[in-house]
């Protein structure tokens, strides 16, 4: 008597929708931004003691992003993204865009953080960010891209760009005779 095998479930997880590159450009310099001021606030804080730019601006990223392990792996047709996505964030909270040559992944969300010091704890709503930018070491797709969020990790996978398919490369063959 043959046993019959339950159906595997594989976890699809969820598309995670692209945003023009112009979108996220400009909300990386507001981060930064919202970066630099924090690190001035911790520069003042400290009594305005110089040499510890680079320290006060770690310290302030740190505060104002959260920090996400990735890997990018190349494949012979693709770029492909790992990222481990801290805090339960959900496709909708979670923005990416891809141009040939760069790659912009950014989220934001509301949460509560409970704060203390030495005068009693309190309750914040902070806004945990996302925030990476990676050089691409080829050219990719951006329009055939994919990005799917399977629980906390965030896979895009962007096929590279052919010879035969880069803009120009056809007209170059016919006018060189080929």
């Amino acid at each position: 008597m043959k046993e019959k095998l339950a159906p595997q479930r594989h976890d699809v997880g969820t598309k995670v929708e692209p945003v023009p590159a112009h979108v996220l450009v400009d909300r990386v310099k507001d981060v930064h931004e919202l970066i630099a001021r924090r690190a001035y606030e911790i520069f003042e804080s400290r009594g305005r003691a110089d040499g510890h730019v680079l320290e006060d601006w770690v310290q302030a990223e740190s505060e104002l992003l959260y920090s996400c392990s990735h890997d990018v792996k190349e494949s012979a047709g693709a770029i492909i993204l790992h990222a481990e996505i801290p805090g339960s964030f959900t496709a909708d909270q979670i923005n990416f865009s891809v141009e040939p040559r760069r790659l912009i992944i950014s989220g934001e969300k509301e949460m509560n953080v409970l704060c203390g010091d030495s005068k009693g704890t309190h309750s914040e709503l902070r806004p945990p960010r996302i925030l990476r930018i990676h050089d691409l070491p080829v050219d990719v797709d951006p329009s055939k891209t994919v990005a799917t969020l399977k629980g906390e990790t965030l896979e895009i996978v962007m096929p590279k760009v052919t010879v035969a398919n880069r803009p120009g490369i056809k007209a170059e063959a016919v006018a060189a005779g080929g």
